[in-house]
Formats: C-alpha cells, structure tokens, sequence
C-alpha cells in the first residue's frame, strides 16, 4: 500500500512541476526567415538552402546542413545579457558544456572569435560586431576553414542596402562610392590606405573601408574605437 501512495506522490510532484514549468519561448519558424525577423525584431537573411529559423523576443536561430554528417546552428542577437569575453564577445550559443579548450580565435583577416572545443575542432564560436552577437554551434565540430566560410555568409547577410529611390537623397560624395546591381545600390569600398599603425593594432582593411562609409557592421568595438582615435574627431569616419 505504501509503495502505492508513493506513486502517486511522485506522479502528482510531476504533474504539478510541468504545470509550474517556464513556457517555451521559442517560436517554430520553419523555414520563413520573415516570421523569425518578426518574433526576433530584427531580420537576419542568411543565404543558406534547406534551413530552419526558429526565434523568440531578441533572438533568431537558423540551422542547416554543412555537410552529408554535419548540422550547423547559427543565432544572432542585437543586446544580450550575459559575461563579456575578450574583445566584447558574448557567448549566446545556450551550450552549457565545459570544454578543454577555450581561446581566442583569429581569422586570416584579423577578427576575433571565441571558440570552444578541443586542440583541433571547435564545437562553439562567438563573434560580436556593431550588428549584433553571433554564435555558431556545431555537435560534430567546426575548422578554422568553416569559420572563415560562416563569417563570409554573415558578412554578406549583414552587408548594408539602400534601396535605389533613396539615392537622390545622398551627397555626390558618397554616390561615388555606390554602384546599382539588380536594382540594389551597394558600396564600392574606398580605396584608402590602411594606416600601418592601424595594421599593427589589429585593424582590418574590410572594416577601415567601411568605416570610411560609415559602414561599420563588421567592425569589432575595439577596431571602431583605434580607428576613431586615430581619426580623431573627422567628420568623415563613423560620423
């Protein structure tokens, strides 16, 4: 009889645990990037094929495959709480495991990830920029080659658009440095030379270009801060 009113205990502990349980925040998107930018507030247009968004209040997620074995889960967000890495990164991967390896890691052209993992795979990586923080999360494992693939597709998801009507509004100046493609007006990156002072500060030739635009998406926040100091108070960058 005992062993009965102790089931019972435990089925009602577990009813009324689940009846108390945080709700799901996250909302299923499929694949419709618009109902993600949506519940997330923001867009974040990755061009990737066969994906799945999912989002919730200041947060979108994609995932799609890499590869025939491996699955690669992206998020974005514009603010988020949490501990600050090194150059300002936050890790909002939701990956809570320990890993024996956790560094800074470089990209060819100077910008810093955090990554975690082991000596010759990571499993989690973590950028941040003026656009917002990003994580990748890879269950099999990423390379330093997936890495510079991935920061490409962000960089063309986050690359700054006008739409072609607003180009009267803009100053003869800076028409030069447009071009129209399909109807779409992008920047055509100035030419200036990169500061070698910049250079040895850790500044890339991507973001000093775009600063000189005030483009600044992919500019790191210690890259923006070097550059304005060297500017100093130029009407030109980042004005």
């Amino acid at each position: 009889m005992k062993k009965v009113y102790l089931s019972v205990i435990v089925i009602l502990f577990t009813v009324c645990l689940s009846a108390f349980a945080m709700p799901n925040p996250w909302i299923e998107c499929e694949d419709n990037i618009r109902c993600g930018a949506k519940q997330a507030g923001f867009n974040f247009p990755l061009r990737v094929n066969n994906y799945s968004v999912r989002a919730m209040k200041g947060m979108m997620e994609i995932s799609f495959p890499l590869d025939k074995k491996r699955t690669i889960i992206v998020r974005k967000a514009q603010t988020f709480d949490g501990p600050i890495l090194p150059n300002g990164i936050v890790d909002i991967s939701g990956d809570y495991n320990k890993y024996k390896v956790n560094k800074t890691t470089y990209l060819k052209n100077g910008i810093a990830f955090w990554t975690r993992g082991e000596k010759r795979k990571f499993y989690i990586a973590a950028f941040a920029a003026e656009s917002g923080f990003y994580s990748f999360y890879c269950k099999r494992g990423l390379t330093i080659k997936d890495l510079e693939r991935f920061y490409k597709m962000l960089e063309e998801a986050e690359a700054p658009r006008l739409n072609y009507d607003k180009a009267e509004t803009l100053t003869i100046e800076q028409l030069q440095d447009l071009r129209r493609i399909d109807g779409i007006v992008e920047p055509v990156y100035t030419q200036d030379r990169l500061p070698e002072i910049l250079i040895k500060k850790g500044v890339t030739q991507k973001c000093f270009e775009r600063a000189n635009l005030a483009q600044d998406t992919f500019c790191s926040t210690s890259e923006i801060k070097m550059i304005k100091d060297y500017y100093g108070k130029s009407k030109r960058i980042l004005s």
